[in-house]
């Protein structure tokens, strides 16, 4: 069988995907990786091969033109400026991908077509192909659940943009209220925020990159280790103005803890200066982090939560932003973590809460038994045999 993948435009959109590919290449499958320029150091380190896409859309940029125009008025009732600027900016990728994701599938005829619902291009391709479309979640469904609807996640085509509608027009691919004949979610189902049509559940597998790891990493904590992090997109989107990150440090080192920043290389100057016995560790996966740590303090990013959930490690979520306080509310809502709104989020706030964190059984007790139902979800190889079962029973 022949599957190709299209993530979205961020690595932090790709990682959750890379366990179902691996499973898919185990069990003899042929996978392609279609993905934007990042991919190709991301992808290929991933040990997967990518064919490039869309190479002058900047997904990113878009994002950052939006932060630097500051706050947007929009009419009551209307969708917040920036899941406006999202739609619209995922419109205009789609409009670039199309030229090469229809050739790609057209040409290369995979069996199935597996991809980030945020792509609207992905249709495109599976229709070339004559393929089924399946959806690959990455958190809560916030296209599905947003109450403001999405192309092909439940919003009814007469209600699509209509550069979009013209764009599926010129491909003769027909829009749908859903695209997509399933929807693989490594999200849990007990932290979901509504009904997903067709849904499979997939074992979240901690997947945030490869980096050279210092030893340091795996050696057991000489006291509790605290991991703190946000992110990869948050800077880039938002500023780091969105997460306290020097009232954290002081908090947690008022608590005698060895503090540990996970940050990317080009984040690294935003750093505050540190206390002693806080290290700093640059482009260091999480997952190599986390098994040794008795905490993590972070933004709120569904992926960062899914790895301290897979080891049941007790959660602070600082969260600037609505997507991402929603994680933290669904994570809230387990127990296993604390939620705190960025404009909440004062010293006195902030201390209550990291002292919470670091002295209840009862969070402890309850990321524990959110390790257990993360455990509990069928295997990417189940998965795998699953998606296999639905290509067969496609017909071309």
């Amino acid at each position: 069988m022949r599957i190709l993948f299209i993530p979205a435009s961020a690595p932090s959109h790709y990682f959750p995907m890379v366990p179902l590919m691996w499973a898919c290449r185990t069990a003899g499958h042929d996978v392609c990786v279609a993905a934007q320029p990042w991919g190709e150091s991301v992808v290929v380190s991933s040990g997967l091969s990518m064919v490039t896409i869309a190479k002058s859309f900047d997904m990113t940029e878009e994002l950052a033109r939006h932060r630097r125009r500051g706050p947007v008025e929009t009419a009551p009732g209307a969708p917040p400026a920036l899941y406006q600027t999202l739609v619209d900016a995922q419109v205009r990728f789609a409009m670039e991908a199309a030229d090469d994701v229809v050739p790609l599938a057209r040409d290369w005829r995979p069996d199935l077509v597996v991809a980030d619902p945020l792509v609207l291009a992905a249709p495109l391709a599976a229709a070339a192909a004559d393929a089924p479309l399946v959806h690959h979640l990455w958190g809560p469904d916030l296209l599905r659940g947003s109450g403001y609807g999405y192309p092909g996640c439940g919003m009814a085509p007469d209600d699509w943009p209509e550069p979009l509608l013209e764009l599926y027009a010129r491909h003769g691919c027909e829009p749908h209220t859903e695209n997509a004949v399933t929807a693989v979610d490594p999200w849990l189902e007990s932290m979901q925020i509504c009904e997903i049509p067709s849904r499979v559940p997939l074992r979240f597998v901690p997947y945030n990159g490869t980096h050279v790891l210092p030893p340091s990493v795996l050696a057991p904590a000489k006291k509790r280790r605290v991991l703190l992090t946000w992110g990869s997109m948050l800077v880039i989107r938002d500023g780091i103005e969105a997460f306290p990150v020097a009232d954290v440090v002081k908090t947690l080192h008022e608590h005698d803890v060895e503090i540990v920043l996970a940050v990317r290389g080009a984040d690294r100057g935003l750093v505050p200066d540190l206390p002693p016995g806080a290290t700093v560790m640059e482009d260091v996966p999480l997952n190599a982090i986390m098994p040794t740590c008795d905490a993590v303090v972070h933004h709120g990013g569904a992926g960062t939560i899914m790895t301290a959930a897979y080891y049941g490690v007790p959660q602070l979520g600082v969260a600037a932003t609505r997507d991402v306080q929603t994680c933290c509310a669904r994570l809230a809502a387990t127990g296993a973590g604390i939620a705190v709104n960025r404009e909440d989020a004062t010293v006195d706030a902030l201390a209550s809460a990291v002292s919470s964190l670091l002295t209840s059984d009862r969070i402890a007790a309850a990321a524990t038994a959110l390790r257990g139902e993360v455990l509990a979800q069928p295997s990417p190889a189940e998965v795998t045999d699953r998606l296999a079962v639905l290509a067969a029973g496609s017909s071309r």
